[in-house]
């Protein structure tokens, strides 16, 4: 695996990307960047992935398959896919969440992206991430650790918005932004659900957050 990729998507295709990973669109649909797995067929969707926040968890390699990291437990033969919001979005949107050349002028996180890290750079440099006042298809919505009921920030792809205009304060405004993040769900017996999913922009309503792109080249 080549490290810090950056792919030339477009926001079509990263929105293709974001359905894909949902289990929405077939592997059929995106890029001609993504490797197919051997004998996937046009209508394969994308495997179930579980949430863990763990070490730069999944996102490494936007050409693979899907972003989530594989590995057993030692003396164990199962084998866990998993992955965090972070490294869902960076592989939507094509490229590596690790960036220690781009990203260098980011001071404290050596490289790596996360939703703090690239929050910071839209913020005071605009060289790697570009922000929007109002959402888009293709573009990010991210919140920074420590808002409104997120101890740890958050990040979802943004697919769609069903109102005809956009109002920061207004909640129906936020819950009409459809999203596909990587998310610690649960199901009704409390067990880890599929983490994987399409959703709304409600839960970053009250947290600040901001609609960001990736400006980085490949």
């Amino acid at each position: 695996m080549t490290r810090n990729l950056v792919l030339p998507l477009t926001d079509e295709q990263i929105v293709a990307r974001a359905l894909y990973l949902a289990r929405v669109a077939p592997i059929s649909s995106l890029d001609s960047y993504v490797r197919r797995p051997a004998g996937a067929a046009d209508d394969t969707k994308c495997q179930d992935i579980f949430y863990l926040l763990k070490e730069h968890n999944g996102g490494k390699d936007p050409t693979a398959p899907d972003p989530a990291d594989r590995w057993s437990r030692q003396g164990e033969t199962f084998i866990n896919r998993t992955c965090d919001c972070i490294g869902g979005a960076c592989w939507c949107a094509g490229f590596d969440r690790w960036q220690p050349i781009r990203f260098a002028h980011v001071p404290g996180y050596d490289g790596w992206i996360n939703t703090d890290s690239m929050i910071w750079e839209a913020r005071h440099a605009g060289r790697c991430f570009a922000a929007s006042s109002e959402p888009k298809p293709g573009w990010f919505i991210v919140c920074e650790s420590g808002t409104l009921h997120h101890a740890i920030g958050h990040i979802g792809v943004i697919i769609g918005y069903a109102l005809p205009s956009w109002d920061p304060a207004d909640h129906r405004c936020w819950a009409a932004i459809r999203v596909v993040n990587v998310a610690a769900y649960k199901t009704p017996v409390g067990a880890p659900g599929v983490a994987n999913q399409v959703t709304t922009g409600a839960g970053w309503f009250g947290t600040g957050a901001m609609f960001l792109r990736s400006k980085m080249t490949a």
